[in-house]
């Protein structure tokens, strides 16, 4: 089993895109009041008319993608953690001989120590990055030096 190193969240993604749009909504939603201020004739009507639904449906476009980029990332986020995990208890099961819950690798991503059963006794155990290849240990935490 290789070793599955520290975690990385899919970060890759196109929520900027969305976020253009709700700038653009507000440059068109700014110009639209503009027009609506500028005078009483009909094409400054119409044209703040046309300018106003454009912000509208801009703006809704722009919620939607932007609502949609966040579940996206967050169905990407728990598919990958559950990959990890199941990765890093087969791992730790392999290469030290300990058991880890969905918790205890939870915490352990997070910088926290988790304790498990190891030889009929309780480990804390931290992970630490030990090469240059981001591979990871279980240490003691407390072996570690405080931070």
């Amino acid at each position: 089993m290789t070793n599955p190193g520290l975690y990385q969240s899919p970060a890759e993604g196109w929520a900027f895109l969305p976020f253009f749009g709700a700038l653009a909504t507000f440059g068109i939603a700014v110009i639209a009041v503009l027009y609506w201020l500028a005078g009483p004739g009909r094409k400054f009507r119409l044209r703040a008319l046309g300018l106003t639904v454009l912000a509208i449906a801009a703006g809704t476009a722009s919620a939607l993608g932007l609502s949609a980029a966040a579940d996206s990332f967050e169905e990407r986020h728990a598919a990958t953690f559950a990959e990890y995990t199941d990765a890093m208890q087969e791992w730790a099961a392999e290469e030290y001989g300990v058991t880890l819950t969905d918790d205890d690798v939870l915490d352990m991503s997070q910088g926290r120590p988790a304790v498990v059963e190891r030889n009929g006794g309780e480990w804390r155990v931290l992970l630490e990055v030990a090469g240059l290849n981001g591979a990871v240990e279980l240490h003691d935490a407390r072996e570690l030096p405080a931070q």
